[in-house]
């Protein structure tokens, strides 16, 4: 009995410390961190734009009075500190045998125009991480906003409407083999980035479909100067839950499916880094780009069915950091173009830029700091190519080019 005694005494003094280590190491950590972010904004003429005039989109049409003068062609300036954040990251005990970490962050952008200056969910996410596989559930950046190579300029409109803008509540899973490729598929919904439809803008759309969207992304490179990736996604939206026909209302049938695809690239070069991508899809709406869907037809049953509109784009990204420590120059260009309706419109049309047959982006810059503040200079020179679309919306014609400038300066604390 002694020696059970014995032994028991030897291991609680051999198991305490261990277990006091193994408590210490999987304590709950929580950070708090994200900036002050202070902006100012001089267009040269009135802009297709979000969060009054801070998101920029593309230049606004001509708008020409009695006169013939462009009431479009006015000036506009703004201040804003809506990008101002503030974030919480969270790591956990292991669970299942991953790491546990975790992510809530907000800021005052708002969830439309009219909400501007509130407090609104920006990222909202946990993340289980083993050996060779990653599980993410929460809402986070879109899968087609690739975070491996995006455009670093200092506007907060990421470069749209060439590069998608889109965060989403979704379940993420990703693969690993080596460290150097990653195969992740996810399914997502929407919320502040919504598809168009007979009601506006909503996320019903995509919820009355039954099925999240689905999408699948492969990187390869993750650990060399050069990577390269694609990214492929498919939707179903039901634009409406019943119909009429001689004014008795039936149950719809007809919803409209459409895909996106992305291909991107980075080359790291000393302390220069160039990157470039270009997509090419269906009914783009929900990522801020070009595109939609519209009414084609009746069926047999006098419901409406729809086609979408297709765009692409083209983008690339260049900065240095080789003029010295704390100064970064850079440059963005992006290219998109309206291919129409894939078939002919016959009534309604859930599109944005259907008047636009081209558009594109220069832009350089220039950061200053190395440290917890630092400053941003940003010129953006944008040119869309208004026209008139045919009858069936197959394309742009008879187009006049109208363009602005944009002077952006931007001051940021980070902490």
């Amino acid at each position: 009995m002694k020696n059970y005694i014995l032994l028991f005494s030897f291991l609680a003094l051999f198991l305490v410390p261990n277990t006091s280590n193994a408590q210490e190491e999987e304590k709950v950590t929580v950070k708090i961190g994200g900036h002050i972010w202070s902006e100012s904004i001089f267009d040269t003429r009135q802009t297709v734009s979000a969060r009054e005039g801070n998101v920029l989109i593309f230049p606004k049409k001509e708008d020409l009075d009695e006169n013939g003068e462009d009431i479009n062609a006015k000036a506009n300036f703004n201040m804003l500190n809506i990008h101002s954040r503030a974030r919480i990251m969270v790591t956990a005990p292991r669970f299942l045998n991953a790491k546990v970490s975790g992510l809530l962050e907000g800021d005052f952008v708002g969830s439309a125009d009219d909400k501007i200056g509130l407090f609104r969910l920006r990222h909202a996410m946990v993340k289980l991480n083993w050996e060779k596989t990653e599980l993410m559930a929460g809402q986070y950046w879109h899968p087609m906003f690739t975070l491996d190579v995006y455009p670093q300029v200092a506007s907060w409109n990421a470069g749209l409407p060439y590069f998608p803008l889109e965060r989403s509540a979704q379940i993420k899973y990703s693969y690993s083999a080596t460290g150097n490729s990653k195969l992740s598929i996810a399914a997502s919904t929407e919320l502040d980035f919504k598809s168009n439809g007979p009601n506006g803008p909503s996320t019903d759309y995509l919820r009355n479909s039954a099925v999240p969207e689905l999408n699948a992304t492969y990187v390869l490179g993750l650990k060399s100067n050069f990577l390269i990736g694609a990214n492929v996604g498919y939707k179903t939206l039901k634009p409406q839950l019943s119909y009429l026909v001689g004014g008795l209302k039936y149950k719809s049938k007809e919803s409209i499916g459409s895909y996106q695809l992305s291909l991107f690239s980075k080359i790291k070069i000393d302390k220069a880094a160039v990157r470039i991508g270009s997509i090419y899809g269906q009914n783009l709406y929900n990522f801020v780009m070009l595109g939609g869907y519209g009414v084609s037809g009746i069926n047999s049953n006098g419901e409406n069915e729809y086609t979408n509109f297709t765009a692409g784009s083209a983008w690339f990204d260049v900065d240095s950091g080789f003029i010295g420590e704390k100064t970064t120059l850079g440059i963005f260009a992006g290219y998109t173009k309206n291919f129409g309706a894939d078939d002919p419109i016959t009534g309604a049309v859930y599109a944005r830029g259907t008047d636009i047959d081209f558009s594109y982006r220069i832009s350089p810059r220039i950061e200053y700091g190395n440290g917890l503040v630092r400053f941003r200079g940003e010129v953006s020179y944008d040119t869309a190519a208004y026209g008139t679309a045919n009858a069936d919306y197959t394309k742009v014609q008879n187009t006049n080019n109208v363009s602005n400038v944009r002077f952006l300066f931007v001051t940021s604390l980070n902490f």
